[in-house]
């Protein structure tokens, strides 16, 4: 390989659509997309990570494991991922226009975000869609604490990060709260761990 093996980089890229397998990225390597646009990326082979940062108008169809099972995207305008294999986070930071679509319902585990102008998520089960959630459908608020005794709220230093995850069958998007030592939860996590541990 030309780049760096354990770090490949896509930049400047556009119009094209290009197929990623064994001959451009290694099951070690971090993929990094960055100010492409107008591009289609095909992973057709494992890759650690994938990140991208400042793409438009970027379809990538991931067919292969991602061995984090993480990837990012920030500051990107109407990106979309298709994801054909388990990808556990997501994480979208200041973006606009993201869809995310799962294959399958067991490949999914959370989208992490913020700062982020309409993200649609879809998840499939045999072709068809069977669960869908839009930013739009949710209020861009910071949550309020049902009990504002502040020994029983924890620290928040991240206001206005979400977290979506299927729950009892419904995709949902909670804020994301500090814990102690700065841990990440959720309010009704947070309370449920109170609740339990006096």
């Amino acid at each position: 390989m030309q780049q760096n093996e354990l770090y490949p980089t896509l930049v400047n890229e556009s119009s094209i659509s290009k197929y990623l397998d064994t001959s451009s990225i290694s099951s070690t390597s971090t993929i990094f997309i960055r100010l492409c646009n107008d591009i289609e990326y095909i992973v057709g082979s494992a890759c650690s990570k994938i990140m991208i940062e400042e793409c438009k108008n970027l379809v990538l169809i991931v067919n292969d494991k991602v061995v984090t099972s993480i990837i990012e995207v920030w500051k990107s305008e109407n990106i979309t991922l298709k994801l054909n294999t388990q990808v556990q986070t997501v994480q979208v930071d200041q973006c606009e226009n993201v869809h995310i679509q799962y294959e399958s319902i067991k490949n999914f585990y959370s989208v992490v975000w913020t700062n982020t102008k309409t993200l649609e998520l879809k998840l499939l089960e045999d072709g068809e869609e069977k669960h869908v959630l839009s930013t739009g459908d949710i209020p861009n608020e910071k949550t309020n604490s049902p009990n504002d005794n502040k020994s029983d709220k924890p620290q928040d230093n991240c206001p206005f990060q979400y977290i979506i995850r299927l729950i009892d069958d419904q995709l949902t998007s909670e804020e994301l709260i500090r814990a102690e030592k700065g841990f990440p939860t959720t309010q009704r996590e947070w309370n449920d761990y109170k609740n339990n541990n006096p």
